[in-house]
């Protein structure tokens, strides 16, 4: 068995997600952990001082519980109920026997967090025009 975790990192809106999604498709055996899950409650985030809350830092986000998760898939990627026998669009002709696992963590700060970054296999940083980021926001 072998696990593969790979990063998808980028600015908000820039199609993290939907990459990840459209990948899950795609591979066997692939499941995708999102930092969006990961969000404190509003209560716990801060406030600068114009009243806004402070979403888009570290300190919003539960990341020790990120890498917990991912770790833990790490541990048992089979028994996270991702496994599937074949991918649903191509892959299927893989000719190496060892079974793969593929986690895909998708966020915005995912790089900027020093104990994520000896977790990965590959990461990558989606990026986009800033005409465009600004429109999809």
């Amino acid at each position: 068995m072998k696990v593969l975790v790979i990063g998808l990192g980028g600015v908000t809106n820039g199609g993290k997600t939907t990459l990840a999604e459209k990948l899950k498709k795609m591979l066997p055996n692939c499941d995708i952990i999102s930092q969006d899950d990961f969000f404190k409650p509003e209560s716990e985030v801060e406030t600068d001082e114009r009243g806004f809350k402070l979403y888009d830092v570290l300190d919003a986000l539960y990341m020790d519980e990120m890498v917990k998760s991912i770790r833990n898939w790490m541990t048992s990627p089979a028994s996270s109920g991702v496994v599937t026998e074949e991918p649903q669009i191509t892959c299927d002709n893989l000719k190496n026997t060892d079974v793969v696992y593929i986690l895909i963590v998708e966020g915005f700060l995912l790089y900027n967090y020093e104990p994520l970054n000896e977790l990965w296999n590959r990461r990558y940083f989606l990026t986009l025009p800033y005409e465009e980021c600004k429109r999809r926001r």
